[in-house]
């Protein structure tokens, strides 16, 4: 099994990193989105030969919808709330301070995921820090086809620039904790989710602001939602 502490100093070498919290940050995340690229056994063969801070995320929710280095990247940015370049540098860290650490592993595991996932992520000699890492004070309105590009990676949403909404169908005893925990989420990350609920179901709309945009964090909050509905809505009928 890989050596955690060990995999951990090589992201934060590899990464240029000054805080290990970011590297642990930036391993889960990656180790997460990964786990999306596999299949449920593939997912399960990961968790398995992974140290239990990262066999979690291995284990996360989510759809195994992931098929390339962009998807990934994307994921990683997401999750991080930061850009896709500095999510595909923080990744491409990850995996080399896997191979640093585990070659067997890491080898394994590049003949486990998509190709297009191995050949996009590929090391390109280049610093972390050439990748935008800041976070910008005001999120940047995305246009209609920026939307359909985010909600391809997504389950059920549906939109455009004016908003996006997903419903979702569950048992009656399983709406109030998803939206409990939607709320939480929704808290955490500053942002609002509007509720509607419904007989057996409940639809969530995101938009930013009242002039009705939709932005980054947007699709970061329906990302965190679609985790929410996987966890708590698992034995239902998701929509």
């Amino acid at each position: 099994m890989v050596q955690h502490e060990k995999w951990l100093t090589g992201v934060e070498d590899l990464a240029e990193l000054a805080d290990p919290a970011e590297a642990r940050a930036a391993l889960g995340a990656v180790v997460a989105a990964l786990a999306r690229c596999l299949p449920d056994a593939g997912r399960e063969w990961l968790a398995d030969r992974l140290p239990s801070p990262e066999a979690g995320p291995a284990r996360d929710p989510g759809p195994a919808n992931l098929k390339s280095g962009t998807d990934v990247e994307a994921a990683v940015a997401r999750r991080l709330r930061t850009t896709p370049e500095r999510g595909r540098y923080l990744t491409q860290a990850v995996l080399a301070a896997l191979t640093r650490t585990d070659p067997a592993l890491a080898e394994e595991l590049r003949g486990r995921l998509p190709r297009a996932v191995v050949e996009t992520l590929a090391p390109a000699g280049e610093s972390p820090r050439d990748a935008a890492s800041h976070r910008p004070g005001v999120p940047t309105r995305l246009s209609d086809e920026e939307v359909a590009r985010g909600l391809r990676h997504l389950t059920g949403w549906s939109g455009d620039r004016h908003g996006i909404e997903r419903t979702v169908q569950l048992p009656a005893d399983r709406i109030t904790p998803l939206v409990e925990r939607v709320q939480r989420e929704a808290r955490t990350m500053n942002e609002h989710a509007h509720v509607e609920r419904a007989d057996g179901g409940v639809t969530f709309r995101l938009r930013t602001g009242r002039d009705g945009v939709v932005t980054e964090p947007d699709l970061w909050l329906a990302e965190r939602i679609d985790e929410a509905v996987a966890a708590v809505g698992s034995g239902g009928r998701p929509g």
